[in-house]
């Protein structure tokens, strides 16, 4: 018994299993990046060849068309633009067009004085000083004509007054633009300024602005005679002029024909050597002085001599 119970102190005990939890392994994944493959022209046909071109080489048309049109077009609107600037700054001299041209004077009449909208008159226009002269040279006439070609400035009260207490018809005439704009009677009106020459003109109109600017605008100068053959006023009973172009325009007139006979010509300004060298001029024409004013003077035909 002894010897049994040594022999089971001498057998080895039996190893407890192995609890442990394995560890998984994370193996890296190892991805392979694309290679470039760069197309081999060499070994493509010709047709495959000019297919992969085509859209490049229509791009570069493309672009080279739409940038030479965007060139031209832009030295065409600067050259456009400098012509214009051109233009506005130089002045035409029309010498070819005579003052009697029926073509010229069709276009005035039918492009430039047509009939205006109707104005409101100021109430009960009083009359002039002017208008006692008329009065004394012609009687309270009725149904007389004018014609007030002045560069710039309101209506003539004079002519407002025969306009309208007297019936009287007629074409106001004027240079600056907003003026023009600013007419008021039921006369008809011409945006237009007085040539000091025979023949017409386009230049460029400046008026000054009371802030020290000056606003510029093309103009069409026209002979005398010819607003007086548009408007049919060759035998107007009163003419009205101003500006330095007034005596130069009277010089062309053609006295000599039947068909005008202006009976009285007011000439406005206040220098005392173009009064007297306008005075002296129309007295060559049969003209007298009726009457002078602070800024004018006024004159009548003389009957005819026998």
């Amino acid at each position: 018994m002894e010897q049994a119970e040594g022999s089971d102190k001498n057998i080895p005990p039996k190893p407890l299993p192995d609890k442990t939890v394995p560890v998984p392994v994370v193996v890296p994944v190892v991805t392979r990046s694309p290679r470039l493959t760069i197309p081999s022209f060499t070994k493509t046909s010709p047709n495959e060849l000019y297919r992969k071109l085509l859209p490049a080489v229509l791009f570069l048309l493309t672009f080279v068309t739409v940038m030479t049109v965007l060139l031209v077009y832009m030295d065409t609107v600067a050259l456009g633009a400098q012509q214009f600037r051109l233009n506005m700054s130089r002045d035409y001299e029309l010498a070819k067009i005579p003052q009697e041209s029926p073509p010229l004077v069709a276009y005035v009449r039918q492009l430039h004085l047509a009939p205006r909208a109707a104005h409101v008159q100021p109430p009960n226009p009083e009359p002039t000083p002017r208008v006692k002269i008329l009065d004394q040279i012609f009687g309270s006439e009725e149904q007389g004509t004018f014609v007030e070609f002045l560069p710039k400035g309101p209506r003539d009260n004079t002519t407002l007054f025969l306009e309208a207490v007297r019936g009287w018809d007629g074409v106001v005439v004027r240079a600056a633009a907003r003026d023009y704009l600013a007419l008021r009677g039921a006369a008809r009106a011409l945006h237009a300024c007085l040539s000091p020459t025979n023949h017409p003109r386009e230049v460029t109109y400046q008026e000054s602005e009371s802030s020290g600017s000056a606003f510029r605008s093309r103009v069409l100068c026209l002979p005398l005679y010819t607003v007086l053959l548009a408007a049919e006023a060759a035998r107007a009973q009163l003419l009205l002029l101003a500006g330095e172009a007034a005596l130069p325009a009277l010089t062309h007139l053609p006295y000599h024909l039947p068909d005008l006979q202006l009976q009285v010509i007011e000439v406005f300004s206040t220098d005392a050597s173009y009064r007297n060298k306008t005075s002296e001029f129309l007295a060559t024409k049969n003209y007298t002085v009726a009457a002078t004013f602070a800024d004018s003077v006024m004159y009548s035909l003389s009957p005819p001599r026998h």
